[in-house]
């Protein structure tokens, strides 16, 4: 028997990853849209480099990685990577709620300020998210 792929299945799992996906997107600009108070210029301030740094989006993306690898760690650690609950929440939800690229496109404009503010920043979002990752595989317990 193959384990191919059948195109109802395959369009089934599509339209999982994209459910799961609209609801991390739509959650993640909730979340963008209520930074407008920009809580953290108390802490930064208005000007330098670190004014230019997306807080509330680097918070979304580790809290994204710490939660989807808590997740794939414990209730969906034994799920096929195609089993559709781990494609609507891992895929979908966790993939639209995080968003790495959006965080590294503003390292344009910090770069513009501050070299080395945008290679701070950098080493903070990777070296942030491999910490929340193995936070979140060390949080489950069976």
């Amino acid at each position: 028997m193959s384990d191919a792929i059948r195109p109802h299945g395959f369009a089934l799992m599509v339209g999982t990853v994209a459910l799961g996906g609209a609801a991390g997107t739509v959650l993640r600009d909730l979340a963008l849209k209520g930074d407008a108070a920009s809580w953290y210029v108390d802490l930064v301030g208005r000007h330098g480099w670190a004014s230019r740094v997306p807080w509330i989006l680097l918070a979304i993306n580790l809290l994204g990685v710490y939660f989807a690898t808590l997740t794939l760690k414990g209730p969906l650690q034994r799920h096929d990577a195609n089993n559709l609950t781990r494609l609507l929440v891992i895929t979908g939800f966790f993939g639209g709620f995080t968003s790495y690229s959006s965080l590294f496109v503003s390292l344009g404009a910090i770069w513009h300020v501050s070299v080395l503010g945008a290679v701070l920043t950098t080493l903070f979002a990777v070296m942030g998210g491999a910490l929340v990752a193995w936070l979140g595989a060390r949080s489950w317990s069976e």
